[in-house]
């Protein structure tokens, strides 16, 4: 029933020696949203370890979701691939892809394959991205290399120097989150409150460079945050050592903690970090002249895994800002890419004041708590001493 001659892309496959599995959505399980797992789709779930049919029970509460990805001639669009036997007849197995009506037509040729446990759908009856695999670009690309992630990456950087060569964007969001939320906006990113990565598995992070027109003295990157493990709770620290301030541009005092902690010195408020090296743990003590009293702490391995979880790959994007009739608009024009922080340096860096934490809490006039996290930051430039070779790239 395929429109397309799977012979036309066979030696394509031979060459790369790339496990391949082949599918053609016929028009009533396009319409219903179902196509039979055929014994090559098995058969290719199976050997890569992706998933085993023969060992799935009947039923929607066993259907398993995996992780997919369509490929165009330019770009790969994230989806999902639902597994599942259904509870009639012998429960015959199928799958089905999110957005697949988006994405081919009724007897098209779809080529299967997996890649680090996801399963790539190549459309073979899309002429472009046919012509994508047979002249050697960006498809074919893509199954050479066995990993997707490069590919990602360019896609990404691409995507942020279209936007920058579209002109100043105006901001969706007033205030300092409109950075980010303006870039995301931009990409087509929904905003969520999840901590997974914000673009296939790549974190963003954004900042301004300039306000108003004005260079922006350099800022501290943050890098994660997370509230002490032992100890005193975060609010109750800034009730013990909190101070009375007028924040600017109010005429009202409130109880709050604004401020940088750093091994070296105690800050404002008499508090100082230490690396217990003994214990594999980062205390922060109060310090009154010569004695230190224990206040909290982190565990290293706590503080390793957040490293990890929420850097192992990033792009630290930077943003030019100006008001334009009163609104702010933002030109995204430099990129750091960043992989695999080497999070067996935390605690070194830490103790040379290169990682340094912020606390920013306060009590409003009608005591109303307000937290805005306990920050681990590092400058940009500090970067390679934690990061393995950080690439910048400028529009």
């Amino acid at each position: 029933m395929s429109d397309t001659p799977v012979e036309n892309f066979a030696t394509i496959f031979a060459k790369l020696n790339t496990p391949v599995a082949f599918l053609v959505p016929t028009p009533t399980g396009y319409k219903k949203s179902i196509m039979d797992a055929v014994a090559p789709v098995r058969d290719l779930l199976s050997e890569s370890k992706v998933h085993d049919f023969q060992t799935q029970s009947q039923g929607p509460e066993n259907k398993h979701v995996v992780p997919a990805f369509f490929v165009h001639s330019d770009r790969v669009v994230e989806t999902q691939a639902s597994l599942y036997r259904p509870i009639t007849k012998s429960g015959d197995p199928r799958i089905w892809f999110y957005d697949l009506k988006k994405y081919c037509q009724p007897c098209n040729l779809l080529a299967l394959t997996v890649i680090d446990g996801a399963i790539y759908v190549f459309n073979l009856s899309d002429t472009f991205v046919a012509d994508s695999l047979v002249k050697h670009d960006y498809a074919y690309n893509i199954l050479s290399s066995g990993d997707n992630s490069s590919l990602i990456e360019q896609q990404l950087l691409e995507l942020i120097r279209q936007i920058n060569a579209a002109g100043p964007q105006r901001s969706i969001t007033p205030g300092d989150p409109g950075v980010g939320d303006t870039l995301e906006h931009a990409l087509g990113i929904q905003r969520n409150n999840s901590k997974n990565p914000d673009y296939m598995g790549i974190e963003l992070k954004t900042t301004r460079l300039t306000r108003n027109g004005k260079l922006r003295t350099p800022t501290r990157s943050t890098l994660f945050s997370q509230v002490p493990d032992a100890g005193m709770p975060y609010r109750e620290i800034v009730e013990k050592y909190g101070k009375m301030q007028v924040p600017r541009g109010s005429s009202d005092a409130r109880l709050q903690l604004y401020e940088t902690f750093r091994v070296s010195r105690p800050n404002a408020y008499g508090l100082v970090l230490e690396v217990n090296e003994n214990d594999d743990r980062l205390d922060m003590k109060y310090q009154d002249g010569d004695k230190r009293s224990y206040v909290a702490s982190w565990t290293m391995k706590l503080l390793k895994e957040r490293l990890r979880t929420k850097h192992p790959e990033t792009f630290w994007v930077g943003a030019t800002s100006e008001m334009i009739d009163g609104v702010e608009y933002f030109r995204y024009v430099r990129v750091m890419h960043t992989k695999n922080p080497n999070a067996s340096l935390l605690a070194p860096l830490i103790e040379a004041d290169k990682v340094t934490l912020d606390l920013a809490a306060h009590f409003n006039v009608d005591g109303k708590w307000r937290d805005h996290g306990v920050l681990f930051k590092m400058n940009k430039n500090d970067f390679p001493l934690l990061f393995s070779e950080p690439e910048e790239f400028i529009f």
